[in-house]
C-alpha cells in the first residue's frame, strides 16, 4: 500500500498490537460530514503524527478517541478493548490521557501541587475529595507521593519552578506543567493536541525532549496533532494525514512528505491521477500565464515609494507569542498571499495591520505615516478595509443596504448613490439581488457583498482574512474573481488564504509564516517550493 492509498484500515504490521485503535469512523454534524470511514492505530511506545490542512477534522478525530464525540459509524479501541461508547472518565482509567490547546491550570496551586493532585487522582481518589476542603492547599504528600511526584518534575525540567504557584507561569512551562498531569495519571496512550502552539522554538525544543523521553522511558504510545508539520516530521515515525475529514495518506515522515496528494492538499490543489498540478512556472503548461515578478524591496526601504511598511511587527496574547520581528515592504496596487501552516500568525497579521489588536512591539507604516497605535477607527478612516474571516455583512439588512452602510461615512449623497450602483455594476448577481436579505444568499453571495462592500469606499488596502473558508470550489473562483477586480481598481491587498495555490496564482509576491515569523518572502509564482518546504518540513525522519 502506498501513502497515497489509504482507506479506514490501519497500515501497521499486525504482528505489533495496537495501544489505541479505530476503524471506519464516522462523524456528521448535521448535513456536513467532517470524518467518513477514518482508521488509525498507534503501536506500544510509538509516537504517531496526525496532520492537515485547517479544518481536515484532527480535532474532531481526537474528540471521537478521547470519547468526548460519539462516531455515527465506526469503532475505537483501547488496548485491544472496544471503548467506542465509553465515557472519557472510563478510558481514563483505562490507561487514555491527553492535553488540551489551552493549558487550565490552578491559580493557588505550585507547579508540584499540579502533579500531587494528579497522582492522587489515579492513586488516593478519595485524597483528592478530603483536599476540596482545605482551603486551597492539599493534605501533606506520603514518601511515596514526595517520590513519585519528584521523579515527575525531575523529567519535566521543572526543579526550580517546583515550588512556585502556577499562575503567571510562561506559557511553556504551563504545557509542560499539563503534560505532567497527564503523564501523572499512568497512561498507555497519550493525546497530545497542538501541545507548540504559542510556543518559541527554545520551548517547543524542551516540550519535544521530555515527550521523547516520556514516550522512550515510560513505553507511553503517544498519538500527536500538531500544527507545526517539520515538528511532527522530526518526532514521528509515523504519520496519518487527513484532509476535508477523509484519510489521505499514511506512512514514514519521508513517504508522507513525498506524496503528491499530500503536497496537493496543503497546497490546495486539484490532482488528476494522483499527480499535482503545476506549482512552478517551469511546470506551467503556458508561458504567458507566469507574471514578471514585482522588483523586491527590502524592508526599512522609504516608506514614500511604497504603500505599506511593516518593521519588526510582534503580537503577544498574554504569555503566548504569536508574531516576532515581522518586516516586509507592499508596494502601492500590489496582490501579496500571506500563507502558512495553521498557528503560523496569519489571521493576527491582518488584525494587527488593521488595528484590532494592539502590536506589541514594530512599525506599520501605511503611506509615510505610522499607524501601529492607531486605532481601529482612525485606520479604516486612512483606507484600510479589514474583511474578517467568516461573512462580513449584516443578515437582516438587504444587499443595498448593506452598501449604503458602507459608504454612509462618503462625501454627497450622488457620490454615495454612484458608490452603491458601482459596486453592483461590478457584481451583477447582487444587483440581480440587492433587495434580498443578505442572511439568504449563499455563502459565495455573501462574500461576493463582502467583497463589494469594500470596493464601494474606494480603499487604499484591502486585507482579506480566509475569504474562501468553508465555499464550494466554483464559489470559491468567485472570491478570487472580486480579488481580481481589487487588482484591475489599483488597491493594494493583502490576501490571508488557505487555498494556496489559487492565491499564488492572482497574487504578485507571497510571505510566508511559520511560528510567527516571516520565514520567506518572494515573487509568488516562484513560492510553491518554497511553501511546501515550510509546510511539510525538511527534518530528517524520528530514528
Amino acid at each position: 500500500m502506498t501513502a497515497a492509498q489509504v482507506t479506514g484500515s490501519s497500515v501497521v504490521d499486525a504482528t505489533s498490537p495496537a495501544r489505541l485503535a479505530c476503524a471506519d469512523v464516522t462523524v456528521r454534524f448535521g448535513g456536513v460530514v467532517a470524518l467518513r470511514d477514518v482508521g488509525l492505530e498507534v503501536a506500544p511506545g510509538e509516537i504517531v503524527g496526525l496532520v492537515g490542512p485547517n479544518g481536515a477534522g484532527k480535532s474532531t478525530l481526537f474528540g471521537v478517541l478521547s470519547g468526548l464525540l460519539a462516531p455515527a459509524k465506526g469503532t475505537v479501541s483501547l488496548g485491544g478493548r472496544d471503548v467506542t461508547r465509553a465515557t472519557p472518565q472510563q478510558r481514563a482509567v483505562r490507561g487514555l490521557a491527553r492535553s488540551f490547546q489551552h493549558p487550565e491550570l490552578f491559580a493557588g496551586l505550585t507547579v508540584r501541587d499540579h502533579l500531587v493532585l494528579a497522582h492522587r487522582a489515579k492513586r488516593a481518589r478519595h485524597r483528592v475529595w478530603s483536599d476540596l476542603f482545605t482551603l486551597g492547599s492539599l493534605h501533606p504528600r506520603s514518601a511515596e507521593e514526595q517520590a513519585v511526584v519528584g521523579e515527575l518534575v525531575a523529567l519535566l525540567g521543572l526543579e526550580d519552578l517546583a515550588s512556585r504557584p502556577a499562575l503567571g507561569l510562561p506559557l511553556g512551562v504551563a504545557r509542560l506543567v499539563e503534560l505532567g498531569r497527564a503523564i501523572a495519571a499512568e497512561p498507555s496512550v497519550l493525546l497530545l493536541d497542538e501541545p507548540s502552539s504559542g510556543l518559541d522554538a527554545a520551548e517547543t525544543d524542551s516540550f519535544e525532549a521530555v515527550v521523547r523521553r516520556v514516550s522512550e522511558e515510560r513505553d507511553v504510545s503517544v498519538l500527536l496533532v500538531e500544527h507545526d508539520v517539520e515538528l511532527v516530521m522530526r518526532m514521528c515515525r509515523r504519520i496519518y494525514v487527513l484532509e476535508f475529514g477523509r484519510l489521505i495518506a499514511a506512512g514514514t515522515p519521508a513517504q508522507v512528505r513525498a506524496d503528491p496528494v499530500v503536497r496537493a492538499a496543503y497546497l490546495g490543489q486539484e490532482t488528476a491521477g494522483g499527480a499535482a498540478a503545476p506549482t512552478s512556472p517551469s511546470e506551467a503548461s503556458s508561458p504567458a500565464e507566469v507574471r514578471e515578478p514585482v522588483p523586491e524591496q527590502p524592508a526599512g526601504s522609504s516608506a514614500a515609494a511604497a504603500g505599506l511598511v511593516v518593521d519588526g511587527l510582534a503580537v503577544r496574547y498574554g504569555d503566548a507569542l504569536a508574531l516576532t520581528g515581522v518586516s516586509f515592504t507592499v508596494a502601492p496596487g500590489e496582490v501579496v498571499a500571506v500563507v502558512g501552516p495553521n498557528g503560523a500568525g496569519k489571521s493576527s497579521l491582518a488584525r494587527a495591520l488593521s488595528g484590532l489588536v494592539p502590536p506589541a512591539a514594530g512599525r506599520v507604516v501605511l503611506d509615510g505615516k505610522d499607524v501601529a497605535r492607531c486605532s481601529a477607527d482612525a485606520i479604516r478612516r486612512a483606507g484600510v478595509v479589514h474583511l474578517p474571516e467568516g461573512r462580513g455583512v449584516f443578515p437582516s439588512l438587504s444587499v443595498t443596504e448593506n452598501l449604503r452602510l458602507a459608504v454612509a461615512g462618503m462625501g454627497g449623497r450622488q457620490a454615495r448613490r454612484d458608490a452603491v450602483e458601482g459596486a453592483l455594476d461590478l457584481f451583477p448577481a447582487l444587483a440581480d439581488r440587492r433587495h434580498t436579505p443578505a442572511g439568504l444568499l449563499s455563502g459565495g453571495e455573501q462574500q461576493m457583498l463582502s467583497l463589494a462592500r469594500a470596493l464601494a469606499t474606494a480603499p487604499r488596502l484591502v486585507i482579506a482574512d480566509e475569504m474562501s473558508l468553508g465555499l464550494a470550489p466554483k464559489l470559491v473562483d468567485v472570491v478570487f474573481e472580486g480579488i481580481e477586480r481589487m487588482r484591475q481598481r489599483g488597491v493594494t491587498v493583502l490576501m490571508v488564504e488557505q487555498y494556496v495555490h489559487r492565491a499564488l496564482d492572482v497574487a504578485d509576491t507571497c510571505l510566508v509564516l511559520q511560528r510567527g515569523r516571516l520565514v520567506w518572502s518572494g515573487a509568488a509564482n516562484r513560492a510553491a517550493s518554497e511553501v511546501l518546504r515550510h509546510y511539510l518540513g525538511e527534518a530528517l525522519p524520528a530514528g
